[in-house]
């Protein structure tokens, strides 16, 4: 008979400060619509003012609005500032503001499929220190506990994250090599981010209990290629495209596992071996070898009810199956 199809693994899609390919980067109409678009998964930054009010922005695209690499600004000050990216979008998006962490979480409500990876800025933790952005973003985090992921590159935040918050955490490396990877062994974060720029032309993703998040991937043969080397997690600029991409190729490959049932069921009726059927299946069939068991996401206790089906339907956008057959 023909053989079994194994349990389906994802590839996850990870909208990168919301869809900032259409629209300003860590701003509210980004992150609306990354969500519109069913985008599951949102990676967004997150800077403290110096006041100590966590805003979303990342401490570069504020130094490009102020002019300044280290602005003494409160948070009152940052929430007026104009992000709008006039370089990119023209005066499209005039009057697009900074939000502060509080208000952008706010388009959570109601929607307990979305993990947020909150990314947590070095010059906030160079001026306030670990305890206390950690202190502060947990305080706008706690109603959606449950749904969030604390991200940083300094490996030194990220451990007070899950020391002293017990909160999951995703680590950024800054190099794919032994060195890195004796630390990320020694502290097996829940996620390892990596650029695709560090990664090796070829080979398997290093395995481990952590979740692969590769970045800056714009296109579906890119993410099929880090999907059979072992990433759990792409993050695109290009949510639409790409998450049009994967939902038209999860459709053909549901579509492939069906008509394989269906051969089944022919097969067994009609008595044919196990080793005829082998003969017709071809090498393109199988798209990813199977892979150890990952880290599960944050566990959610959120009790709000599920959406209609047609909700359901969008929040597989960022889904594409990785089926192999036995």
């Amino acid at each position: 008979m023909c053989a079994p199809v194994k349990a389906m693994r994802l590839l996850h899609l990870v909208g990168y400060r919301g869809n900032s390919a259409e629209f300003p980067e860590n701003t509210l109409p980004a992150l609306r619509s990354a969500i519109a678009l069913g985008v599951r998964f949102i990676e967004l930054d997150v800077h403290l003012s110096t006041d100590g009010v966590p805003m979303v922005c990342d401490e570069h695209q504020l130094a490009r609005v102020t002019g300044d690499d280290d602005a003494d600004i409160s948070g009152a000050q940052m929430s007026a500032l104009d992000v709008s990216q006039t370089n990119r979008f023209g005066e499209r998006f005039l009057g697009t503001l900074i939000p502060s962490l509080t208000t952008t979480l706010r388009l959570l409500e109601g929607r307990p499929e979305i993990t947020v990876f909150v990314v947590l800025g070095r010059a906030s933790v160079a001026r306030m220190g670990h305890d206390q952005v950690i202190s502060q973003v947990v305080r706008a985090l706690r109603p959606f506990r449950s749904r969030c992921v604390l991200v940083s590159k300094d490996l030194a935040t990220i451990h007070t994250a899950r020391t002293r918050a017990e909160y999951p955490v995703g680590w950024v490396i800054p190099a794919y090599d032994a060195h890195t990877r004796l630390k990320f062994e020694a502290f097996k974060p829940e996620y390892l981010f990596c650029d695709r720029a560090l990664l090796p032309a070829h080979g398997a993703l290093w395995r481990g209990p952590w979740r692969w998040a590769v970045s800056d991937v714009s296109d579906l043969n890119t993410a099929m290629e880090l999907a059979n080397r072992g990433a759990d997690f792409v993050v695109t600029r290009n949510v639409r495209s790409l998450g049009e991409a994967m939902r038209a190729h999860a459709a053909a490959r549901a579509a492939h596992a069906a008509s394989i049932a269906t051969a089944n069921a022919v097969f067994r009726s009609e008595g044919i071996s196990r080793a005829d059927v082998s003969t017709r299946i071809g090498v393109g069939d199988i798209t990813r070898r199977d892979i150890s068991p990952r880290a599960a996401p944050p566990v959610r206790t959120d009790t709000a009810p599920r959406g209609t089906d047609e909700d359901d339907v969008h929040r597989e956008t960022d889904r594409v199956i990785m089926a192999a057959e036995a």
